[in-house]
């Protein structure tokens, strides 16, 4: 079983439990470190001989332009994670749709490849949002993973489909490749990474892991660059969901990211889907 690994490629102050203290204009004023966490990245999946997605926050790929091409040369696939992390159920459909039309387009432009996939900043359509996957459609994505099966104080639908399937709307049809989650006791449990990589032992990611494996499903996971940067400046913070986990266990997450690339089969997201390079 192939599963899909990705990157959310967003630097440290860019993250939504930021946004009380962190506005969008002033992410200028802040350490820049993307670049080198993303590097830590590529040379994990160097070394495991993984390709993998890298949705892009194109505020970064518009200041450091290296940076996607970069990912790219190196065999990944380049995906949208919009403009300036704004959630989608907080934009409305006409910001949305001028944020995530301008990420597209700057990433295409960079890379001369088709974006063909999409990750709303902090998985942010849920059903406050669905027109959000009309947008998508409209501008030619074929792919989106931004619905999380799990209820969270910040996104997620529960009940929703746990695997890539099909959606139709206004005639158009985009494929919604979901994260990881695992049906236990009657429970939808998240093990898709980000935090819950970082916060839960090894242990539980490999069972996650494995057990779809004897679904014969394919888990879709993520990681953000800042996870694999225990020096990175500190704020004081509670988050959108209230205590915020950012800074939790950072210098767990580089070691777990190596064994799990080594011990399972991944691949980009469009490549499970099996979605050739044309939107």
């Amino acid at each position: 079983m192939t599963h899909a690994f990705s990157v959310d490629v967003e630097d440290w102050y860019q993250v939504s439990d930021f946004e009380e203290v962190v506005s969008f204009s002033a992410w200028g004023r802040y350490e820049r470190r993307v670049i080198g966490n993303t590097e830590r990245i590529l040379a994990l999946l160097a070394e495991a001989d993984v390709r993998a997605t890298f949705f892009i926050l194109s505020w970064n790929a518009e200041r450091h332009p290296e940076l996607p091409r970069r990912i790219a040369d190196a065999g990944h696939e380049i995906a949208s994670h919009g403009y300036g992390h704004g959630l989608a159920y907080e934009l409305g459909e006409a910001a949305f749709r001028a944020d995530v039309e301008r990420s597209k387009k700057l990433l295409e432009d960079l890379t001369g490849a088709a974006v063909l996939g999409y990750r709303a900043p902090s998985f942010s359509i849920t059903t406050r949002s669905l027109w959000a996957l009309d947008v998508l459609a409209e501008l030619g994505f074929r792919y989106d993973s931004s619905i999380y099966p799990i209820q969270d104080r910040l996104y997620g639908i529960p009940g929703a489909e746990r695997f890539p399937y099909p959606i139709t709307r206004n005639g158009r049809t985009l494929t919604e490749f979901p994260i990881a989650t695992v049906k236990w006791a009657g429970r939808t449990l998240p093990v898709g990474g980000g935090a819950y990589l970082r916060l839960m032992p090894y242990a539980y990611t490999r069972w996650g892991l494995r057990r779809l494996e004897r679904e014969q499903r394919p888990g879709m996971l993520y990681v953000h660059p800042w996870e694999v940067d225990p020096g990175q400046p500190r704020l004081r913070v509670r988050g959108k969901r209230g205590l915020s986990t950012h800074y939790y266990r950072l210098g767990t997450t580089h070691g777990k990211l190596a064994r799990l690339l080594k011990e399972f089969r991944f691949a980009p997201a469009a490549q499970v889907l099996g979605l050739n390079g044309t939107s």
